[in-house]
């Protein structure tokens, strides 16, 4: 590993360190975003899954998740 390798990978971790932590009322609103994004998925008739390249039991498991 090189120097600038061992450089790059510690700014990484101090950048991160930095950043504020997510408040809860954030995580909620992106939980909620996750969970209709799932659902319309979940919606979608099977022709347009397979335009974006997605079967019906790939939407499936993923609706499932929320």
């Amino acid at each position: 590993m090189s120097a600038l390798s061992i450089f790059r990978t510690r700014a990484n971790v101090s950048a991160l360190a930095n950043t504020p932590k997510e408040s809860w009322i954030q995580r909620l609103n992106r939980w909620y975003a996750n969970y209709r994004t799932r659902q319309q998925l979940a919606r979608l008739p099977d022709f347009t899954l397979k335009d974006i390249g997605v079967s019906r039991i790939d939407a499936e498991h993923e609706a499932s998740k929320a």
